[in-house]
């Protein structure tokens, strides 16, 4: 079995060490790529009130493990399709490691998801500490509640039915357009008029750019300005 101390190892104060939100992936990529894990949408969930008594949605069950942690004595993820053998005079072996699930995950599962994986680096990354992630005792703060909404956001389809884009793979793609053509708000705002008057009704996408740039925020897809010269003149040199 893989090292496993990332469960329970003292934090800081108020911190998550970010061994403990790689370890939390791990688990979420190992629990889901095991089809029988899932019981109508949800997989146990192994938060310390929880106890694998309850199926929730994966977001619920990463949010839980993120802010209050694991159960007690769960280094086997028996309850989850992990197998265990006690016997001291073999190694323990296990039907896959966090490591070894996760690149399985990456490689065989068909429903790996590029922008959920994008809001759980943000996550870590927040407010710049690339080492430590916050952690809150009771409910969720503010911060955290925006990346859960994208996390939920990164798989809903962006109408019922759809099957090619999720509400946030949508509103990220267009934003890259918009970046690498130089579009203004309003060159944006009229694409997505257009785009909202063609899809179906009921569909999801984000209205015009201030919504959009709200929704993308706690992402952290900052901007930098560059001076100019007046009346938009530039300098060559010859």
């Amino acid at each position: 079995m893989d090292d496993r101390s990332w469960m329970y190892r003292d934090s800081p104060q108020g911190l998550r060490r970010m061994d403990y939100c790689n370890g939390v992936q791990g688990f979420i990529n190992f629990t889901t790529y095991i089809p029988r894990n899932f019981t109508d949408g949800g997989i146990r969930c192994p938060y310390r009130k929880c106890k694998n008594l309850k199926f929730l949605h994966q977001d619920v069950v990463t949010m839980h493990l993120l802010t209050k942690g694991f159960m007690e004595d769960y280094l086997c993820w028996y309850a989850h399709g992990e197998l265990f053998v006690p016997d001291e005079s073999m190694e323990e072996q296990v039907v896959g490691s966090t490591s070894s699930a996760s690149n399985m995950y990456e490689v065989g599962n068909e429903n790996s998801n590029p922008y959920r994986n994008m809001v759980m680096d943000a996550m870590r990354m927040s407010e710049g500490n690339v080492r430590e992630c916050p952690i809150v005792e009771e409910e969720p703060n503010a911060d955290a509640a925006r990346f859960f909404d994208l996390l939920r956001d990164s798989d809903e389809p962006l109408w019922d039915g759809c099957t090619n884009h999720s509400k946030l793979s949508a509103v990220a793609q267009v934003f890259t357009i918009k970046s690498d053509h130089g579009l203004s708000e309003a060159g944006y705002d009229k694409i997505i008029e257009w785009a909202r008057s063609i899809l179906p009704e009921g569909n999801r996408l984000k209205e015009n750019f201030y919504a959009a740039k709200s929704m993308m925020k706690p992402l952290g897809l900052g901007y930098q300005k560059i001076d100019i010269f007046p009346n938009f003149c530039m300098l060559y040199y010859l």
